[in-house]
């Protein structure tokens, strides 16, 4: 048997307002940290929410995620964090023996249901293996599904989608983007649609002082926020060219996230509008504990997506009682509401993007759209999210 995280036996076990009945055993299958990302933070908070209202959960995890070849970062993994969810290690993307004994691990554990976190093609034929074994042994498989199709272009990527989608008995998207998705490849399973929940194991926000000298920025005037892995789909060429036009003393832009790409093309556009010297960053992984520092010295986080499905990072900020200002791409538009607590707009404009951060800044609007913030995160909390899944169990 593996590791099991029962109710209350961790002192950061969420407590449901209003708990579902107990239920058998699940399982868990996805990246936990210490593996880094959006990925592994939604599966550990999952676990954690799971366990406190439905009872045992058996977490399984990669032993090896990526090959290093086909990973651009730095490191997979951050340091362990606080409170973290043990699971065992047993699953090799690339090694199909792995996933037979994860599969049987799980099938030993009596497990009645295992939840797959699936957002990539690449993992499609490990989940479609292990699905297929488990549902041979009489146990449900549900996938929550992040992405149905990937950012990046990837050969075969629907086609593999749909081979690990198709064996399970449920979907959980979570948008109505990814459901269209879903919908689109024809997979013939049910599919329901639950928001991104708002996380909540980042602490708590510090005065915007208090984080902008610890961050070592200038304690007043503006400060915007791009946070994340930078990847080209993310747009931060496009904020920078709209910071250029936008740029007047006093206002900050702070760039936050390890570099999924080249940064010549960035670099450029910095040179051109010379805002090198109205720019910081922190050209690396933002580990858990410092996240609260980044959001709590910010006015606003700008999301200028090429495309997306729906992000982290909207409910991270939320969680921080920070407005975001965001592309109408994919999911975004779902979890925000306009000139409440987000500023909505076409993509892949600078101009466009510029004008909105000017608009931002008019008086009175970031109060206003920071208390939107603030009540925003009440909207998709895990209490919520965990009675969709179990209310729709069978």
């Amino acid at each position: 048997m593996g590791f099991m995280y029962r109710r209350n036996s961790d002192p950061h076990t969420a407590k449901l307002d209003n708990p579902m009945p107990k239920a058998n055993s699940l399982g868990v299958v996805g990246p936990y940290p210490p593996y880094r990302g959006g990925i592994a933070q939604f599966t550990e908070q999952f676990h954690i929410h799971l366990a406190a209202s439905a009872g045992e959960v058996t977490g399984v995890s990669f032993s090896r995620q990526y090959p290093g070849i086909f990973f651009p970062g730095k490191s997979q993994e951050t340091s362990p964090s606080r409170g973290q969810i043990p699971a065992e290690r047993l699953i090799d993307s690339v090694n199909p023996l792995s996933w037979i004994s994860a599969a049987n691990h799980l099938i030993a554990a009596k497990v009645e249901e295992v939840v797959f976190m699936h957002w990539m093609p690449f993992f499609a034929p490990c989940y479609g293996q292990m699905a297929t074994r488990l549902r041979k042994a009489g146990i449900r498989v549900t996938a929550i599904v992040h992405n149905a199709k990937p950012h990046e272009r990837q050969p075969f990527g629907e086609w593999l989608n749909r081979y690990f989608l198709s064996n399970c008995d449920r979907l959980i998207a979570l948008s109505e983007t990814v459901r269209r998705d879903i919908d689109a490849m024809g997979v013939g399973v049910s599919v329901t649609v639950s928001p991104h929940p708002t996380y909540s194991q980042f602490g708590e926000a510090i005065s915007k002082i208090a984080a902008r000298r610890q961050l070592r920025l200038k304690e007043e005037g503006e400060v915007i926020l791009f946070f994340g892995l930078i990847r080209h789909y993310k747009g931060l060429d496009i904020l920078l060219k709209a910071f250029g036009q936008a740029a007047i003393t006093g206002r900050q832009l702070l760039i936050a996230g390890e570099w999924y790409e080249d940064q010549d093309v960035c670099n450029e556009i910095i040179e051109k509008y010379s805002i090198a010297h109205l720019i910081t960053r922190t050209d690396a992984y933002v580990p858990d504990e410092e996240v609260h520092l980044y959001f709590s010295a910010a006015d606003v986080a700008v999301q200028p997506y090429r495309t997306a499905t729906q992000s982290g990072v909207v409910q991270t900020a939320f969680q921080f009682g920070c407005p975001v200002i965001v592309t109408g791409v994919g999911g975004l538009p779902e979890m925000v509401r306009h000139d409440e607590d987000a500023l909505v707009l076409a993509p892949e404009d600078p101009a466009i993007l510029a004008r909105a951060i000017e608009r931002f800044f008019l008086p009175g609007t970031p109060e206003r759209l920071a208390a939107g913030a603030r009540q925003a995160r009440e909207r998709f909390t895990w209490d919520t999210f965990i009675k969709h899944y179990s209310s729709n169990r069978n």
